[in-house]
């Protein structure tokens, strides 16, 4: 990534930055979006909530797997929400992933991992029986392709597939933004029946409030 300078808006307090696992917990729990940031109806799903200990992992065979956290890493929580099935139209479920890393630089390798990922399996295994296809990413660094609003920013689409959903292939869409040493990224999976667009308006409503928070706790005062 980096494909534009920093984001001029953003200028992280060095004083309030994170130097330890539990201060990272700490923020981790403060920002991570819950169910109420996406829109009416949205709920907790079980598991609520990752542990903060785990690093997922993408292996040469395509197949997600948790490891433990590398040691750039000083923390990272997910949150799983859910808008269940009604009105003719399908479950939708979301994950808001937030993590907090030792440096700038480090955080920025992973925006890159995660774009070279999508380039290097297309077709990803999540769970046993959940898959992800045809993913399409696009990366922007700040001033480029309209991203105004963090240091970088990543966009993927593709086709979530589901049994437990129906055996039809759903929507996949995952944003993921940088702002300093933290990452702020959320998925929407499934939705038959709902727009791509009514998906992606969900997305951004939580990364927005993400954004927000992150800003708060950790900009520099002026």
């Amino acid at each position: 990534m980096g494909a534009g300078p920093a984001d001029p808006s953003f200028r992280a307090d060095p004083a309030r930055l994170p130097e330890t696992r539990s201060q990272a917990l700490r923020l981790l729990r403060a920002v991570t979006a819950g169910p109420d940031s996406y829109g009416p109806g949205y709920e907790r799903r079980t598991p609520y909530e990752s542990d903060p200990a785990d690093w997922p992992v993408l292996g040469a065979d395509c197949v997600w797997r948790q490891e433990s956290l590398p040691a750039g890493v000083l923390g990272s929580l997910t949150r799983y929400s859910r808008l269940p099935a009604g009105a003719g139209k399908g479950e939708v479920r979301t994950a808001a992933t937030v993590t907090v890393h030792r440096t700038a630089g480090r955080a920025d390798w992973e925006m890159a991992e995660t774009l070279e990922e999508a380039l290097r399996c297309p077709d990803q295994q999540l769970r046993a029986t959940e898959r992800i296809s045809v993913l399409n990413s696009i990366g922007a660094g700040y001033g480029a392709n309209g991203n105004t609003s963090a240091d970088d920013v990543l966009l993927e689409m593709g086709k979530y597939l589901n049994p437990d959903l129906g055996e039809k292939a759903t929507s996949y869409v995952w944003d993921q933004v940088r702002l300093g040493p933290v990452t702020i990224a959320v998925v929407v999976e499934g939705g038959a029946g709902y727009a791509q667009g009514d998906l992606l308006a969900a997305q951004a409503r939580s990364v927005a409030a993400m954004e927000t928070k992150v800003r708060s706790e950790l900009g520099a005062r002026k």
